[in-house]
């Protein structure tokens, strides 16, 4: 057994004496027994100097030189300690509303139901309330009387509500779901975080409320029935004029679906279980329309298209370069000077709508001077990005203007008769469809395009071509193409 002098025994006991008293003080600091021991807890602070000569919401007097609050009357230590965070949480925020000059916190808005929300969650969590303190229900409604009128209803909803607003759970679904989290789920690209954004918003137009009053226990079966089978197929816009379409209302639905199937996974839909949003088994449905959506370009008109846009012209060139290569439009607006050949024959894909879509594409003879001509564009304009003039937009990281020049130009150039048929990504069509016809192997063609592919058992083990295979293939279908006419104008 270790031996100690007495005065380091007498020192370790004097440190430990002197900390105690330290760490309950702190824990007891803003709480107070008015009327001695036994009775119940108050919230009593020292008024911020930010604070002194202002008129206190709750009471519509000017602060003394203490803020007092009640604790609902509580003798429980545990339950004042819970609604003493909440009382100080208000002073702080009316705090820093008197610093920057704004109108003072309010007792009964949203951001104070939340709090009352959370420990109304946090105690239902642990079984209800316990026979020595108060309900936090009970509390809660009582703020809720002496709510004004006009702020009466969306306090209570907000802060009686068992569940998480949709604007809260979406704010945490998709931090549980950034890039790198360590819950192991798939992180969510930005285009499909902004979907899932456009779903709850018609979801919350449906209820007819904002994302921060609307909750998850608002979503019910008979809820989701009606929004998804009346309301979703009505929704019509410049893209829909007809209404969403069934694969649009599938994929929106399906995005909530995965919402709430995280939050039940995280035991945040109160009582519920149930996913409001699973197809019920009955009556049978629709399947899902598979077959190409897009037709493909006709030798006549791809000349068309190229005539009217010569080399050199920023969509003539894109419209060029997609043709032989069967890159897509935002690919080919995301490609870096740095990642192209110095001689054209090749650019570098970093990433993109799939996995797949990160690759090394060979750029046929034929369009190897274009390559080198868009890069001296770009360096002469010190430009990162070999199509630069396609502006990207920082929300989706797509070159939307590029699709809209198009659309319009298309129609200018083939007529309108083409919508529906037609878009910049019938080029893509129009390349595999050639590839095919030019004998190039699916999986090698896979590889240029950058699909997935049907998977087969030998799928983990190929590694793919090398790049010289590949630009083989990728000259057959220049060659095809030839053959069939649409390079006259190339």
């Amino acid at each position: 057994m270790p031996k100690f002098s007495s005065g380091n025994i007498e020192e370790r006991v004097t440190v430990t004496h002197k900390s105690k008293p330290k760490r309950e003080k702190a824990d007891m600091q803003y709480i107070v027994q008015p009327r001695g021991p036994g009775t119940a807890y108050r919230f009593n602070m020292r008024t911020p100097s930010a604070l002194k000569g202002m008129v206190d919401p709750s009471t519509g007097k000017r602060f003394g030189s203490f803020i007092k609050r009640s604790l609902g009357g509580t003798r429980h230590l545990p339950t004042a300690k819970k609604l003493r965070d909440i009382r100080l949480a208000e002073v702080r925020a009316m705090e820093a509303d008197a610093a920057r000059g704004a109108s003072l916190g309010d007792r009964f808005g949203i951001e104070r139901a939340t709090a009352w929300a959370e420990a109304l969650r946090v105690q239902r969590a642990q079984g209800g309330p316990d026979d020595y303190e108060p309900d936090v229900q009970d509390l809660i409604e009582d703020e809720v009387r002496k709510a004004p009128k006009e702020k009466r209803k969306a306090f209570k909803k907000v802060a009686l509500s068992g569940t998480l607003s949709l604007e809260e759970a979406v704010t945490r679904y998709l931090h549980d779901r950034r890039p790198g989290n360590g819950n192991g789920y798939a992180p969510l690209r930005k285009t499909t975080e902004n979907d899932l954004k456009v779903a709850v918003r018609y979801l919350c137009q449906f209820l007819q409320g904002a994302s921060d009053n609307v909750f998850l226990e608002d979503i019910t079966t008979n809820v989701v029935s009606d929004f998804r089978g009346d309301f979703l197929p009505a929704q019509t816009s410049p893209r829909a004029p007809q209404g969403l379409s069934l694969a649009t209302i599938e994929k929106l639905v399906g995005l909530l679906r995965n919402l709430w199937s995280w939050a039940i996974e995280r035991k945040l839909t109160g009582s519920s279980g149930v996913n409001p949003f699973e197809n019920p088994k009955g009556v049978r449905r629709l399947k899902r329309d598979k077959r190409a959506k897009r037709g493909i370009f006709e030798a006549v008109e791809a000349t068309k298209m190229m005539q009217a846009f010569p080399r050199g012209h920023r969509l003539g060139d894109i419209f060029r370069l997609s043709l032989v290569t069967g890159a897509r439009a935002d690919e080919l607006a995301k490609v870096l000077v740095v990642d192209v050949e110095e001689d054209g024959s090749a650019f570098t894909i970093r990433g993109g709508k799939s996995d797949n879509a990160r690759r090394t594409i060979p750029v046929p003879e034929v369009a190897r001077a274009l390559v080198c001509d868009r890069i001296q564009i770009a360096t002469t304009a010190k430009a990162e990005r070999l199509f630069h003039k396609f502006p990207l937009r920082p929300a989706t990281g797509k070159a939307s203007s590029l699709s809209q020049l198009f659309t319009r130009e298309r129609r200018n150039v083939l007529g309108a008769e083409t919508d529906g048929r037609l878009a910049f990504h019938s080029l893509r069509h129009t390349w595999l469809t050639k590839a095919r016809q030019a004998g190039v192997p699916a999986s090698d063609a896979n590889d240029l395009g950058g699909w997935a592919g049907e998977r087969t058992s030998s799928s983990t083990y190929d590694h793919g071509l090398l790049l010289r295979d590949l630009a083989e293939r990728q000259e057959r279908v220049a060659a095809r193409l030839d053959q069939d006419g649409y390079l006259e104008a190339f």
